[in-house]
């Protein structure tokens, strides 16, 4: 520890660099990915029959990595387009916001 100059240098040890065992699925995580299956459950029991010897934990782990490492929206994480009716996009309104549509819409037609 004293040795370090800085406090990254705390972080870089043995376990740095060394081969996972699941390098060697990682092109076929990346095509399920890139086909849009994004299930880490799925996937490892995907791999586990074509000889992967790992922890589902570091298929999820690697799915979690990819997730972080996409761009996020400008608009935030949470954001949703709405249609020009008010509702969310690809959504149907909640019974709440139907009802206050409704109120919102009929009380505007009888001025």
């Amino acid at each position: 520890m004293a040795d370090a100059a800085t406090p990254e240098e705390l972080f870089h040890g043995q376990w740095q660099g060394r081969p996972s065992k699941l390098d060697a699925f990682k092109p076929y995580l990346d095509d399920r990915w890139n086909q849009g299956c994004t299930n880490a459950w799925r996937v490892w029991e995907e791999i586990v029959p074509l000889g992967y010897q790992g922890s589902y934990q570091r298929v999820r782990a690697y799915f979690r990595e990819k997730r972080l490492s996409q761009a996020p929206s400008p608009l935030g994480r949470h954001h949703l387009v709405s249609s020009p009716d008010g509702s969310s996009a690809g959504r149907r309104p909640s019974p709440r916001r139907s009802t206050f549509d409704s109120r919102l819409f009929s009380s505007t037609a009888l001025n």
